[in-house]
C-alpha cells in the first residue's frame, strides 16, 4: 500500500536588484489541505475468472485532513456510479453536455472540511460477481423489474456495446444484474463495518458515518441504508433510486432510516425519476426525514458546482448542499 502526502507547490520568484520589488508576498498559500492513503484492502468478494470462482480484493482510498486528529472525526464513505458495469472513484463521466465530479474529488473536498473520507471499489458486472449468502433480507424482499424492463435492457446494452461486451437478453440481464447490484451492496456494507471496526485506527466516530453516491453508487447506498438497514448517520444520493431491493416490503413505520438529501436532475434519465418518486412517497408514508433538490438544466451527469433548487425554494450548489447536510447530521 502506498502512502501519498500531498503538499503545496512552491513558487520561485527571480528578480534583479535594479528592478522594483515584486508585489508578490514571500508566503506561499497552502493549496492542498488533505492527505491520501491509497489502495487499502477492506474486504473481498467472489467473482468468476476463466470459469473458476475466486476472491477479489475490495480496495478503498482514505482521505484525511492535514491536521492531526485531536478526537475522532466524522467519516463519509463514497460510492461511484457506472450502471454496475464500469467506473472508478478517480474517474469522471462525461455525457449529455456535462461532466460529473469524481468521488475522489468529493473526498478531497470533504477531507479539507475536516471529514475522513473513504472512496471504495466494488465488483461490477464484467467481473461476473457471485453474491454471498443473504443477510437481513430474503428472496421475497427482492424485485428486479426495474433492471429487466425493455428500456433498462436497451440502455444496458448500449453501455455494453460501448465497452465491447456482448448484448444481454432479458433473462441474462436478470441474472447478471441481480448478482451485480447485490454484490455492490455487499461491498458497501463491508466497507461500513470495516470503518466502524477500525474506527480507532482511522480516528473516526463510528456513530457519525455518512454515505455519498452517484447513480449506481446512490442506488447501492439506498439498498444498504434502507434495504439492508445498515446503521449510518446520514446519506446523500445524486441521481439514485431503489433497484432490486423491494422497498415496499422492506420499509415500515418501524424502520430506522438515516436523514437523506436527494439530488435529481431536471433532464435526468426517465428511469431515475420513475424509481425515485414512489420511493420518496414511501419515505413520506413512514415519516422518514429527507429533502429533495432539483438540478436545473442538467441531465444525469452534473458537477459539484451545479446549482440546485430545493423543495423549500433554497438555492445552493450540489457541493454546498452536501456540506450542509453532513454538517447538520454528522455534528457532535
Amino acid at each position: 500500500m502506498k502512502h501519498i502526502i500531498l503538499a503545496a507547490a512552491s513558487l520561485v520568484l527571480f528578480s534583479n536588484s535594479g528592478q522594483a520589488q515584486s508585489f508578490f508576498s514571500g508566503e506561499v498559500p497552502e493549496v492542498i489541505d488533505f492527505q491520501i492513503k491509497e489502495d487499502v484492502v477492506f474486504g473481498s468478494g467472489k467473482v468468476v475468472e476463466n470459469g473458476v470462482i475466486i476472491d477479489k480484493y475490495l480496495l478503498m482510498d482514505v482521505y484525511y485532513p492535514l491536521e492531526d486528529a485531536v478526537e475522532p472525526r466524522p467519516a463519509v464513505i463514497l460510492v461511484y456510479g457506472g450502471s454496475f458495469h464500469r467506473g472508478h472513484p478517480r474517474v469522471p463521466y462525461i455525457g449529455l453536455g456535462a461532466q460529473t465530479t469524481t468521488m475522489s474529488d468529493y473526498a478531497k473536498m470533504l477531507a479539507s472540511e475536516g471529514y475522513v473520507a473513504f472512496t471504495i471499489t466494488y465488483r461490477i458486472a464484467p467481473d461476473i460477481p457471485v453474491a454471498g449468502p443473504y443477510e437481513g433480507f430474503t428472496e421475497d424482499d427482492l424485485e428486479i423489474d426495474s433492471m429487466t424492463s425493455p428500456a433498462a435492457v436497451t440502455q444496458l446494452n448500449i453501455i455494453r456495446g460501448q465497452m465491447g461486451l456482448e448484448e444481454l437478453n432479458p433473462k441474462e440481464s436478470e441474472t447478471l444484474m441481480k448478482a451485480s447490484v447485490i454484490s455492490a451492496a455487499e461491498a458497501l456494507r463491508t466497507a461500513i463495518r470495516h470503518v466502524k471496526n477500525a474506527s480507532a485506527d482511522y480516528i473516526v466516530d463510528p456513530k457519525r458515518i455518512g454515505l455519498l453516491g452517484f447513480s449506481a453508487g446512490a442506488i447501492t447506498i439506498i439498498n444498504v441504508a434502507y434495504g439492508m438497514k445498515e446503521d449510518v448517520a446520514a446519506v446523500v444520493l445524486n441521481s439514485g433510486y431503489p433497484a432490486v431491493f423491494n422497498m415496499d416490503r422492506l420499509l415500515t413505520s418501524e424502520s430506522k432510516v438515516p436523514p437523506a438529501l436527494f439530488h435529481l436532475a431536471q433532464n435526468d434519465y426517465p428511469v431515475v425519476e420513475a424509481g425515485l418518486v414512489p420511493f420518496l412517497g414511501k419515505l413520506k408514508e413512514i415519516g422518514a426525514e429527507y429533502r429533495l433538490s432539483w438540478v436545473p438544466s442538467h441531465g444525469h451527469f452534473y458537477p459539484s458546482g451545479a446549482s440546485t433548487l430545493s423543495s423549500r425554494g433554497e438555492r445552493r450548489s450540489v457541493e454546498q448542499g452536501i456540506l450542509e447536510h453532513f454538517k447538520e447530521h454528522l455534528a457532535d
